[in-house]
């Protein structure tokens, strides 16, 4: 057992992997983890390893959701076997399946640039903010139903009609995949921020997203948009 190493094996794991000291300082993060720091601060995940720690040396399992940005999780393990470091694995969410039958139907090959420019020239006609864009021009295109998912962002953007600033990200999301019909494809992350964002039909949205099948999350002042690139 003392030749094998354990290290490779916990940098490629894709849950996310932290080690702090007892200060709250990063000792060591696997790649999965490297990624999830883009989402989030060391002293948010810091302070949930505390929180859940056993109370003596050992191990302790805590199932719940947590959430940062795109990243989901379903559950924790805190660690510690001495008073210097202290360990935390997140578990990521089980990978997205959808084996709908009906999925393909009305949908086209589409440019998601071309088609989120659009809606966003449309709500910017009444809009009295700033919007500011940020893309991947080399996301390639996918299948989508188009007037399903105008409507969507229709409804998405009404949320922000009173706020004085509008960021919208658009980007493929890393280290991720939804399988569908067996098959597996990236997922594309629309990301909309700003000051000010209206809730009352947060429910609505929700409903239409999972309708066409995308992955929807609401923040006080952010929505995110998950949607599966199919080919």
């Amino acid at each position: 057992m003392d030749s094998i190493n354990f290290k490779f094996f916990l940098e490629n794991d894709s849950n996310p992997f932290i080690l702090f000291t007892n200060q709250g300082k990063i000792k060591y993060l696997n790649t999965s983890a490297e990624l999830l720091m883009g989402s989030c601060q060391p002293k948010d995940i810091f302070k949930i390893a505390l929180t859940h720690a056993p109370k003596t040396f050992g191990s302790q399992k805590t199932a719940l959701n947590l959430s940062f940005n795109s990243f989901e999780f379903y559950g924790i393990n805190v660690l510690y076997d001495d008073e210097e470091y202290i360990g935390i694995h997140l578990y990521n969410k089980p990978l997205a399946k959808i084996d709908d039958n009906s999925l393909l139907e009305g949908y086209t090959l589409t440019d998601i640039n071309v088609l989120l420019q659009a809606n966003i020239e449309l709500f910017n006609i009444n809009y009295k903010g700033e919007i500011k864009l940020l893309t991947d021009y080399d996301i390639p295109q996918f299948q989508i139903h188009q007037n399903n998912f105008s409507l969507l962002l229709r409804n998405v953007f009404t949320q922000f009609e009173e706020s004085t600033k509008l960021e919208i990200l658009i980007k493929i999301k890393l280290g991720e995949r939804v399988v569908v019909k067996n098959e597996r494809y990236s997922i594309i992350i629309i990301q909309l921020k700003s000051n000010r964002r209206k809730e009352s039909i947060d429910r609505e949205i929700e409903l239409l997203a999972h309708k066409n099948h995308i992955n929807i999350h609401f923040k006080k002042q952010e929505i995110i948009l998950e949607i599966p690139a199919i080919q």
